[in-house]
């Protein structure tokens, strides 16, 4: 007899807390990944003598290189930067060599404090930052 009562307390018990754990997990939104942003670098190289713009400079920051246009313009991207404060180590490169003029090479760091992201999709993903960045190259002599 004492049995057969604890089996039925046994079986009430667990259909009990069967139904709450279906009744938890459906109201919730598990996900899983890791928060990102997008760290943007854009500016303009020109001559430290003649503050005119350089064509052909190789810029490269964090796995993204690109080359500055005819204007000088430039723009580097960390697709995948976690959402913090962040340092990027930039090298521009004069790699055309004669074409316009040679220039020294510069290593240098760009910092992003308190960055404010924008362009968000509500989940992982928290949008981007940009910071503009100008350089003057000094030509070799």
């Amino acid at each position: 007899m004492k049995i057969k009562i604890l089996k039925t307390y046994n079986v009430l018990i667990t259909g009990l807390l069967t139904i709450l754990g279906f009744a938890t997990a459906c109201d919730s939104k598990d996900e899983y990944g890791t928060p990102s942003t997008k760290f943007i670098v854009k500016g303009k190289v020109i001559s430290s003598e003649t503050d005119q713009p350089i064509e052909n400079i190789r810029v490269s920051m964090e796995g993204d290189t690109t080359y500055t246009d005819a204007n000088g313009d430039y723009n580097v991207v960390d697709k995948w930067g976690f959402p913090t404060e962040q340092t990027y180590n930039i090298e521009f490169q004069d790699i055309d060599g004669n074409a316009n003029g040679e220039f020294s090479d510069l290593d240098t760091i760009v910092e992003f404090k308190d960055p404010k992201f924008s362009g968000g999709d509500g989940d992982w993903y928290l949008g981007e930052t940009s910071k503009e960045f100008n350089v003057k190259l000094t030509p070799k002599k």
